[in-house]
């Protein structure tokens, strides 16, 4: 389970993120929607503590995954990172081939063993939809993939290393349809074993992919709500307006 508690998040004097409180459940698809810069990246990324690496920025308040303070000094960030899995906007594959990608992350967390490192490639290729695709191919390039491919190999790499958390911004905005539809049908498969937040300018892939919608706007959560009820009957009257394309 994830967790904010009255979370303030400031890049220097610039007060980003507002008062956000909002619990996301074990084995849930939850999507942040809203207008470019109204703070639902920003949210996203404080869940593996991306912000960190951008000098100036301080948080107020509590990131809690399933009760534990992420931004705890007893922390090590490099054992968060394994737990919360990251997919970005655009496929960034590594220039190695195709098994090396997946099988990476293991390696960098000192697994040797090469039938084990196998048989997590294989599973994590299943688990992203990739195998039957690249089976016959796992030593070459990841750059010979096609776009699509290529994320859903990101998110194989992402899964290999058996996070409890995926973490994905904007993962099918750099995609063809075909490509896009293959994503959200991967996505709907993983949250029987993962807990997934999606960052989605897609407001029909929110309603498609997620169970609960949070609807940001300068860097205020305004309603975090089911999905159906969200679009088909919102609380707030801002919500109506950015849905049904008023502004936005």
């Amino acid at each position: 389970m994830i967790e904010a508690k009255n979370v303030n998040f400031y890049y220097g004097d610039f007060h980003a993120l507002k008062d956000i409180n909002m619990t996301m459940e074990t084995n849930t698809v939850t999507a942040f929607i809203g207008p470019s810069g109204c703070g639902k990246s920003t949210f996203l990324r404080l869940f593996n503590r991306m912000n960190d690496l951008i000098p100036g920025t301080r948080l107020e308040g509590q990131c809690l995954i399933d009760g534990e303070d992420i931004y705890a000094k007893s922390l090590r960030v490099d054992d968060l990172r394994k737990r919360v899995g990251m997919v970005f906007q655009k496929p960034n594959p590594f220039p190695k081939s195709i098994f090396e990608n997946v099988a990476y992350g293991l390696r960098v967390n000192g697994v040797k063993d090469r039938a084990f490192i196998a048989q997590r490639v294989e599973e994590s290729l299943r688990g992203a939809a990739l195998w039957d695709e690249v089976k016959d191919k796992l030593k070459k390039s990841a750059f010979e993939l096609s776009g699509g491919q290529q994320q859903r190999l990101c998110i194989a790499r992402a899964l290999a290393v058996s996070p409890s958390i995926l973490l994905m911004d904007e993962p099918a905005s750099a995609l063809d349809p075909i490509s896009t539809s293959k994503v959200e049908e991967l996505i709907h498969s993983l949250k029987k074993d993962y807990t997934i937040v999606i960052v989605t300018h897609n407001m029909q892939q929110a309603a498609r992919v997620s169970d609960k919608t949070g609807f940001f706007m300068l860097g205020e959560l305004v309603e975090y709500n089911d999905t159906k009820k969200m679009f088909l009957n919102p609380d707030k009257v801002q919500t109506q307006n950015y849905i049904t394309g008023r502004f936005g």
